[in-house]
């Protein structure tokens, strides 16, 4: 079933989080110590957090789905960082991983987020990312910045990306 891409709601918060925790696993287990990854899927994927950002005002937050089951998620926002819109997260489960699910993800989140007046988008990646890293940079974006990143008190070194929309 070709996967398509709709706007998040909440009844998406437990598909979301069944990404995040595959995801998150997936893309640093062998970067973070376990008790990190939980530690930061606890806070920023707690139930009422991914619906509070499912739901919020100024937040552009998307899911791929085929039929109910959600393959993956994104969103964006305004950037803290000066003009343009925050690209603040994009997963897909990792069984899904190279089918094209994060492109049509990304492509959809451009739109709407041109749609909104936004020119440019930045987005910060874990240097040691080997599957957002790669997505990254075929999509068009160009490091902007290196600094650190601390994850669950984990410094880790990151790049800010960024691209015009």
């Amino acid at each position: 079933m070709e996967p398509r891409v709709r706007p998040a709601t909440p009844a998406d918060v437990p598909g979301i989080r069944r990404v995040a925790s595959a995801g998150w696993r997936a893309a640093y287990g062998d970067i973070m110590e376990e008790e990190t990854i939980e530690e930061t899927l606890s806070a920023y994927y707690a139930p009422e957090e991914v619906e509070r950002a499912v739901t919020a005002e100024g937040v552009v937050y998307l899911v791929a789905v085929a039929g109910e089951r959600v393959l993956g998620y994104a969103s964006g926002t305004d950037s803290e960082h000066g003009p343009g819109a925050e690209l603040v997260n994009i997963y897909v489960t990792p069984d899904r991983w190279g089918e094209g699910v994060g492109s049509r993800l990304f492509e959809t989140l451009r739109a709407r987020l041109r749609q909104r007046g936004y020119e440019r988008v930045r987005a910060v990646v874990l240097a040691e990312n080997g599957a957002g890293l790669p997505f990254y940079r075929r999509h068009g974006f160009e490091q902007v910045e290196e600094r650190e990143e601390v994850v669950g008190g984990e410094p880790h070194r990151a790049f800010v990306v960024a691209r015009e929309l």
